[in-house]
């Protein structure tokens, strides 16, 4: 808590500081002319007549507006510095934890198994439970690497799209992830064949995060997620359905920035609130593939929509 409050006062005070330099900055640019404007007719006569006098108040003034506009430009710059700081440091404080929390859950499995008879039938789940947590933990290495990717790069990332038909892609995906998610999370899917172009590896990834991010926000557990097909024009929309704790309206932009995180008195996720990297993974990821994505929800406890549009191939040109 103590760092909590920490981190809020690091904001404020740079933001106080500059909001009263800028006040102080404009009364005084107001003073200034008013009493220049009352006083005008005693100055001129004081300068001798001439219009030098005239052009330097002008010149004045702007140039002190010109030193307000720009140091409000900094003060924000400033801000939104120490902000982007907070957020890498709450990122590698996540990943430690992220890390963590499967590595410890492996380590204590395999002593469990070196150390203990156990019958075939714990073995083997233990060891299944060895492989989910392995799988989590290359999911989280994934994230880290493409993260590292896109700062690299930025969100022009190398693809190798092929064309696929995206219910089947998808049927295969959540025969996988009921395996891998096995008691968090119950996958469906609905929709119709709808061609696109993918690239397959790569926008697993997209799917592994927004699964996880489900489950992560569902509130209660498994997880009831529908993975949904919908003809969008030109474009076929892939929906991914929660019945989680939602997403209020000013977050719903928010939510896929770099090191986003939800913030306290903010519905929490039982799972800890994550790294802040998944969400603009997908996004990333999917404007690659020359798509779009945003979420909807009608607010807290409603569930949320997280949808990708991609622009369809007429089956034709695939089978042809």
């Amino acid at each position: 808590m103590r760092e909590r409050r920490f981190k809020k006062l690091s904001v404020r005070q740079p933001a106080i500081l500059i909001t009263v330099l800028l006040v102080l900055a404009v009364t005084l640019t107001v003073l200034w002319n008013f009493v220049l404007a009352h006083d005008y007719a005693q100055l001129k006569k004081l300068a001798g007549g001439g219009t030098f006098h005239t052009w330097f108040i002008v010149l004045g003034s702007a140039l002190f507006l010109a030193i307000i506009v720009l140091a409000t430009i900094l003060g924000i710059q400033l801000i939104g510095n120490v902000r982007r700081s907070q957020r890498q440091s709450s990122f590698l404080a996540s990943v430690s934890h992220e890390l963590n929390s499967p590595l410890s859950s492996i380590k204590l499995f395999a002593q469990t198994l070196l150390q203990r008879d156990l019958s075939p039938e714990h073995q083997s789940s233990f060891v299944s439970k060895i492989l989910v947590d392995t799988d989590r933990l290359s999911r989280i290495i994934a994230n880290i690497v493409r993260a590292a990717e896109v700062d690299r790069v930025g969100e022009e990332l190398s693809v190798a799209p092929t064309e696929v038909d995206l219910r089947v892609y998808l049927a295969e995906y959540v025969e996988d992830a009921k395996a891998v998610h096995a008691g968090e999370v119950e996958l469906s899917l609905t929709g119709d064949d709808a061609y696109v172009e993918i690239d397959p590896l790569m926008f697993r990834q997209v799917l592994d995060n927004l699964i996880d991010n489900a489950v992560r926000y569902c509130g209660k557990k498994p997880a009831q997620v529908e993975l949904r097909i919908l003809p969008f024009g030109a474009w076929t929309e892939l929906q991914v359905i929660d019945q989680g704790i939602g997403i209020p309206d000013d977050m719903l932009e928010s939510i896929f920035e770099r090191f986003y995180r939800i913030e306290e008195g903010e519905p929490q996720p039982e799972g800890g609130r994550g790294m802040g990297i998944g969400l603009n993974i997908v996004r990333s990821i999917v404007r690659s593939h020359g798509g779009t994505v945003g979420a909807r929800s009608r607010g807290p406890g409603s569930g949320a929509v997280i949808w990708i549009r991609l622009p369809t191939v007429e089956r034709a040109a695939v089978e042809a």
